[in-house]
Formats: C-alpha cells, structure tokens, sequence
C-alpha cells in the first residue's frame, strides 16, 4: 500500500489536513484554513466545530472574522497526528514548510501587492472610501505576511527572510501610499 493509501485509511484527509493546518499558523481565521486545504467555508466551519466540541480548538469571533486556535490538548493531538503522518510517509504537512512552497506563497503577495500598487500609482487622490477598500485589500496579505514569519521563525538562516523583509517594506510603503493620497 502506498503512503498516502495508508493514510487515507487511518484519518479522514480534511479534519487531518484542518488540525495540521491550525498547527502550522498557530492562531487563523476559518476562511484561511478553508483556502489553504482546499474546501469550502461551511464544509471547514462543521469540522471545526466538531473539534472544538472535543475540545482541541477554541474559537473567537472579532467582528466577522472567526480566529481559531489550538488548545493544550489540541497541540497535544496535533503534534501526535503530524507524527502518524509523517510516519506514514504521507508528510504533506510539512510540505507546507518546504521552501518551494513558501517561496511561492511569498511571490505570489509580492505579485498581488504589486497590482494594488499599481492601481493606486494611477490615482492622484482618493476619497476616505476608496482608502477603506485599499487598506481592506492588503489585510489578507498582512496576515499571510504573518502567517509566512511564524513559519520561517524556526528557520533564522533561510534566505526567504529577505525577501520576507522586502515584502513585508513593500505592504508597509502601499499602505503609506493610501494613506498620503487620501483626501482629507
């Protein structure tokens, strides 16, 4: 049997993929969890919910934004599932720590903040609405920003931190951008 046979015959692959994911970030809205293991919002939020019945996530509601995190026993469970996965040679959770699959993360905000700059070097001014959407535009990348930085902690001598720093400069000047171009 192959590795991801196995697998597929011990876990079910979204509650696997969700808790690995959850362990990864940390702390993380639903719709990140949702976008990075490839399922939908609802599908996500029942799993979700189910494991915070068992009591290995706890949820918090910010405005619209649900953020949810892994509590001591769900570090504990994750931490053994990302063993049985690894174990199987099934490691596709730690393909999401391989540097390919960082860098290309990372290329792909540098290339969306890049059309956000863009748009906006074309405007003179904006009103205060336009601002809100600009700035509502770059909080996803912002988080991915963090979520990027988390990863690479472990890692202070990879050579994806600067260009990490340089992206992180490029959010940093965009946003400085709307914000000297908006109306008073």
């Amino acid at each position: 049997m192959a590795p991801n046979e196995l697998t597929d015959v011990f876990l079910h692959k979204m509650p696997t993929s969700l808790l690995l994911t959850v362990r990864q970030y940390d702390r993380t809205y639903v719709s990140v969890l949702a976008k990075e293991c490839n399922c939908t919002y609802p599908h996500a939020v029942k799993t979700l919910w189910g494991m915070e019945k068992l009591g290995l996530l706890a949820s918090e509601k910010v405005g619209r934004v649900k953020y949810v995190q892994l509590t001591d026993r769900g570090k504990l469970v994750a931490d053994a599932l990302y063993d049985l996965v690894t174990n199987l040679g099934a490691n596709d959770a730690q393909n999401k720590n391989d540097l390919d699959h960082i860098n290309q993360k990372i290329n792909n905000v540098i290339r969306k903040v890049a059309t956000i700059e863009k748009e906006l070097e074309t405007m003179k001014t904006i009103d205060s609405d336009e601002a809100t959407r600009f700035n509502r535009r770059l909080g996803p990348y912002y988080r991915e920003l963090n979520a990027i930085q988390l990863i690479l902690s472990s890692q202070p001598n990879s050579p994806l931190n600067a260009k990490v720093a340089t992206m992180a400069r490029t959010l940093d000047s965009v946003k400085h951008e709307i914000k000297k171009k908006e109306r008073a």
